[in-house]
């Protein structure tokens, strides 16, 4: 039994592939290449702890903007 490989596409540039698995932004839950996305570490607010999360570029363009 072969192993179905399902494209996917980056929400960000539009970068379409069947070759691996799009990586998910923690914040939109939307899937994005390699490219556009980074690790960050943000505070929980209910904890008061920082944590690492993946996070694409345009959530991390919207904080900036926010700020």
């Amino acid at each position: 039994m072969s192993e179905e490989k399902s494209p996917w596409m980056c929400h960000v540039c539009d970068y379409r592939s069947t070759i691996g698995e799009g990586i998910i932004c923690d914040e939109c839950f939307m899937l994005t290449c390699n490219e556009h996305i980074t690790t960050a570490t943000v505070l929980n607010e209910a904890s008061g702890l920082y944590e690492l999360k993946k996070i694409c570029v345009e959530c991390q363009f919207k904080k900036t903007l926010n700020q």
